[in-house]
């Protein structure tokens, strides 16, 4: 018989770590995008915002999906959930876009 596991909650903890980062990354690279604003107004503007748009939405639902996780692993029923990565994997490629087409502009 299957021992329980006696996991504290340190893999959610690692989960929510590596999305904090992930969002302060976002954070830093609009900030990038704004340094060409005096050069390329409100076509710098657009990934800036829409970078930062998308690190709040993933803040606001970080602690929610990680009391889900924490909780998930006590109970050993953590469901698998793909929407948030897609999700996060859609806003790059969208950021990619957009600074594909600023490129080509100028």
């Amino acid at each position: 018989m299957p021992e329980a596991t006696a996991d504290d909650g340190l893999q959610p903890e690692r989960t929510l770590l590596a999305w904090r980062r992930t969002i302060m990354a976002m954070v830093v690279c609009s900030c990038f995008f704004l340094r060409w604003v005096p050069h390329h107004r409100w076509l710098a503007v657009a990934p800036a915002v829409l970078c930062l748009l998308a690190a709040g939405l993933a803040w606001l639902r970080l602690r929610r999906r990680y009391l889900r996780h924490v909780t998930g692993l006590q109970a050993e029923t953590v469901a698998s959930s793909i929407s948030v990565n897609l999700w996060l994997a859609l806003c790059v490629t969208a950021l990619c876009a957009v600074e594909l087409a600023a490129i080509l502009a100028w």
